[in-house]
């Protein structure tokens, strides 16, 4: 596979930078080769949480939604991209096209078969039937690494992952001037990127919008998050009061546990990890081996393994699937 050069971060310095430098990524994100025997998710959640799950993904979509009719978010895989939603939006089309890189839920689900059509087209990535009638993914590549249109599809940068991180915190922000600041920078931004007129003032409609459908998604959040912690365990060690988008969807993943136990963790944890958002109290348990691996506790941790990820999204899709039972 295709990653980024290591971080200039605090537990990068502490390590032989030149040596990691050197050797790039390749490594650190390499996806596990096989799942934990561990990895079953809980059945159900209580009707409580399901409750709540329904809100938060009434709220994703609505808010999808409204990101997608602005162009502000294209996904290039089957479903929402979550990750897309908590960072104001993301076009993984044009990222795959430019090929500069993607964000990890768009890395991730290329990888686990969720790409849609007209994108799978074009990735070296095969589905094969086995015996029992299963379906077995397979990369058609010497270096295991996958391609769109012959380009290594790679992990956006630690200074790209660090942006989105800080942004999605500015959309948090409760004080009304500097939230109005950050939405109509935003706005503006992204206005002009996809070649739109742009309308300036705090007060334009989609600035209003938008801020208001977060605020709401910030309330709704944490009340699902309440209600996943009563019925599993689930823990992130993400920088702050930043949610975990992805562990929402799927109805809670035990980061730490996964940190100690699997050495293997989600998409949205390592490209907090690159971009040096992560909680206080685990920065520091995080190196750099000299020949560029990512140790956590001074073990190799990578991304979870192909299938694991494939489990995790056809969770999401069972979960979505209840939510709108009546």
């Amino acid at each position: 596979m295709e990653f980024p050069s290591p971080p200039s971060t605090p537990f990068l310095s502490k390590m032989r930078r030149r040596s990691a430098l050197g050797l790039g990524l390749l490594s650190v994100l390499s996806l596990c080769k096989r799942a934990p025997a561990d990895e079953q998710f809980a059945e159900e959640l209580s009707r409580e949480t399901m409750l709540a799950f329904s809100r938060f993904e009434r709220a994703v979509q609505d808010l999808n939604g409204f990101l997608t009719a602005l162009d502000f978010q294209k996904t290039a895989f089957l479903g929402v991209n979550y990750f897309g939603v908590a960072v104001g939006g993301i076009d993984g089309i044009k990222d795959l096209e430019e090929s500069r890189g993607v964000d990890p839920e768009t890395f991730s689900a290329l990888y686990a078969g969720f790409a849609i059509p007209e994108v799978a087209k074009h990735l070296n990535l095969k589905k094969e039937l086995v015996s029992g009638g299963g379906i077995k993914l397979r990369i058609e590549s010497p270096d295991g690494r996958l391609r769109y249109k012959g380009a290594a599809v790679r992990l956006y940068s630690p200074d790209r992952l660090r942006e989105l991180f800080d942004r999605q915190a500015s959309f948090r922000v409760d004080e009304e001037r500097k939230r109005t600041n950050a939405f109509t920078k935003y706005v503006v931004q992204r206005q002009l990127a996809v070649g739109r007129k742009v309308r300036s003032g705090g007060d334009s409609s989609e600035t209003t919008e938008l801020s208001d459908r977060y605020r709401r998604l910030k309330t709704i959040i944490a009340d699902l998050e309440t209600a996943i912690q009563s019925d599993v365990v689930s823990g992130s060690v993400l920088q702050g009061s930043t949610p975990h988008f992805f562990s929402l969807s799927i109805g809670g993943i035990d980061v730490p546990g996964d940190l100690a136990n699997r050495r293997a963790v989600d998409p949205e944890t390592m490209g907090a990890i690159l971009a040096d958002r992560v909680s206080p109290d685990y920065a520091d348990r995080f190196s750099w081996s000299n020949d560029g691996k990512l140790l956590f506790e001074g073990e190799q941790i990578k991304m979870y393994p192909i299938d694991h990820l494939e489990k995790c999204f056809k969770r999401r899709q069972r979960l979505l699937q209840m939510a709108k039972r009546p």
